[in-house]
């Protein structure tokens, strides 16, 4: 017998995928970004007082006094992001500026259509990155809901007692592209504390 050619189908592999291509995968972790969807632009950080009360929680959680959540309160509304996103939304580029500093890193998508995968099996990329303290971390990403949010997780952090920070990026479906936002969780290693999350609204420049 003739083993079958798998190589003819590699071409498809760079191209970003359909939706129906999505919908016929159960799993929910894709390489490629759908095709209307992208992060890129400039952005500056809508910190309204709401904003601020949940950033206030936020830094509580992750064990600030008093007067150091104050001072980053009143100083967290001069931050920006710029974001890239490229090659079919397998990389996106990201430099957030506040007071303290910059931070910049490229986040590695993997998933389907990097290999085949079974439903069960969320096997990926992972690379090491610095964080905005300069500390490395294991970093992995994909899309999910058909290809419009990315996910991206940084593990085995040593700040705040140690943990891991998730973070959900999406355009607000109804903004119509002027508003980016992140979700951002820390997950503690220690179990007894709670999860610290704060969500981040940018709005395009």
């Amino acid at each position: 017998d003739v083993e079958e050619d798998t190589e003819d189908e590699e071409p498809k592999l760079h191209r970003p995928l359909t939706t129906d291509e999505m919908r016929a995968h159960a799993h929910e972790r894709w390489a490629m970004s759908a095709p209307n969807v992208d992060l890129s632009g400039e952005w500056t950080l809508v910190a309204d007082e709401k904003f601020k009360q949940e950033y206030d929680t936020y830094l509580k959680q992750l064990g600030f006094n008093g007067i150091s959540r104050r001072v980053a309160c009143s100083l967290i509304g001069r931050t920006t992001e710029v974001t890239k996103q490229y090659d079919n939304g397998r990389k996106l580029y990201l430099k957030g500026t506040n007071p303290k500093g910059a931070w910049e890193r490229t986040l590695t998508a993997s998933g389907y259509p990097d290999f085949q995968t079974e439903q069960d099996d969320f096997l990926h990329l992972k690379t090491s990155i610095k964080t905005a303290d300069s500390e490395d971390v294991s970093a992995e990403c994909w899309w999910e809901e058909t290809g419009t949010k990315h996910r991206s997780w940084l593990r085995g952090g040593s700040k705040y007692g140690g943990g891991d920070h998730e973070r959900l990026r999406y355009l607000d479906e109804r903004s119509n592209g002027s508003i980016l936002v992140c979700e951002s969780t820390f997950h503690p290693k220690d179990a007894s504390k709670k999860r610290a999350c704060v969500t981040w609204r940018f709005r395009r420049n």
